[in-house]
């Protein structure tokens, strides 16, 4: 019997040993809870703000002049990418040459094109431009302009902003049927011209008779006129070639019409900076040379078109353009006389005639030197016809 007892304690002891030696159970690790992304809210795009600007341009739809003003409302659109838009109105729809500087200003339209001399006396300190300074083709003129508007900003267009000068081609003695190869022919005829260009006819000897240029066909054909001072290129962008057969150029006394381009001010100032820039940058860096390759693109056309027609085509012989000379400096004079009757002092106003005259020499060696041809200038640049 103490043998069993002494067994099973053994047993027991033995039994308590060998659990003393088992490992511990290993609990199993806890997972962390995996976190779910946050997703970051989506902004929603701002819708940046859209402007209409209304552009008023007198020449018809048609014209070079007026399908110009197309591509410039093309470009804007484009290069703001749909921001600016600009609904274009050619052919007066909008506004008229005269009317149209107060127009932009009172904000009947935003962007107004017209010529200096229908409001004749407005832009006294500009309309120096429309003088007979020797101005030699388009592509010269255009380019002086628009330096004289940088170096000088006069204040009479202060009421608004403007974008751009530009100029017509130079003007020539285009007649119905007088062929005229001295001032003393043009005694008893009658030509449209407006401002200095005016000015410029009565002082070669004939009668000045303004009038808007889409009133110059009828007025020929009737006989009210017997001619005009007027580029080239009129002969087609009017249809003087149905009514006029003689041309007498006088380019060396170098008178050209000048042009602006304007916009309403409470426009311009609420546009933003960046739009600004926009603008600015392409009229500086693409439109105004688009103007000036239109300009003495179309006078080279019209000249052509000219010979093709079988105008009588005079040029002043060198040795008889001093009498010419001499009746255009009366214009000059003139100009002066009326400016310091304004209290602009003659010094002002004769820096104004010497850069124009020294950029009309710059600009004419460069053209020389870029191999750039014309309808009118000097026999370097001139096309072979």
């Amino acid at each position: 019997m103490r043998k069993i007892v002494y067994l099973s304690m053994f047993i027991l002891l033995f039994g308590l040993l060998l659990g003393g030696c088992a490992e511990e159970p290993v609990e199993a690790p806890v997972e962390e809870p995996v976190e779910e992304p946050v997703e970051e809210p989506v902004e929603e795009p701002v819708d940046e703000e859209t402007f209409t600007l209304r552009f008023a341009n007198y020449f018809p739809e048609p014209s070079s002049q007026g399908q110009i003003g197309q591509e410039f409302a093309d470009d804007v659109e484009r290069l703001t990418e749909g921001r600016v838009t600009v609904e274009y109105y050619p052919g007066g729809m909008l506004l008229g040459p005269g009317e149209m500087y107060d127009g932009v200003e009172e904000g009947m339209a935003d962007i107004g094109l017209s010529n200096l001399g229908y409001t004749f006396g407005r832009f006294p300190v500009s309309e120096v431009l429309d003088l007979p300074l020797g101005f030699p083709n388009a592509w010269v003129a255009n380019r002086v302009a628009s330096d004289f508007y940088a170096e000088f900003q006069p204040e009479e267009f202060d009421e608004t902003h403007v974008l751009t000068f530009h100029t017509s081609p130079v003007n020539n003695i285009i007649t119905i049927d007088t062929n005229v190869r001295t001032p003393e022919d043009l005694a008893g005829l009658t030509l449209r011209g407006t401002g200095y260009i005016a000015e410029l006819v009565e002082a070669l000897g004939a009668t000045a008779r303004p009038m808007p240029m889409g009133e110059a066909y009828d007025n020929l054909d009737k006989r009210v006129i017997d001619g005009l001072l007027i580029p080239y290129e009129t002969i087609i962008a009017f249809g003087y070639a149905e009514v006029t057969e003689y041309v007498t150029e006088v380019w060396p006394l170098g008178q050209v019409y000048t042009f602006y381009i304007t916009m309403n001010k409470d426009t311009w100032n609420d546009l933003p900076g960046d739009l600004q820039e926009m603008i600015t940058e392409y009229v500086e860096e693409e439109f105004r040379e688009k103007l000036t390759e239109m300009w003495n693109r179309i006078d080279i056309e019209g000249k052509e078109h000219a010979i093709a027609e079988g105008y009588n085509i005079t040029e002043i012989p060198p040795a008889e353009l001093s009498a010419w000379e001499e009746r255009a400096e009366n214009v000059i004079d003139k100009y002066v006389e009326t400016m310091v009757d304004r209290d602009y002092s003659e010094e002002e106003i004769m820096g104004w005639i010497d850069f124009i005259e020294e950029r009309i020499e710059y600009w004419t060696e460069q053209q020389i030197e870029l191999g750039i041809k014309s309808s009118t200038g000097p026999e370097e640049v001139l096309v072979d016809w």
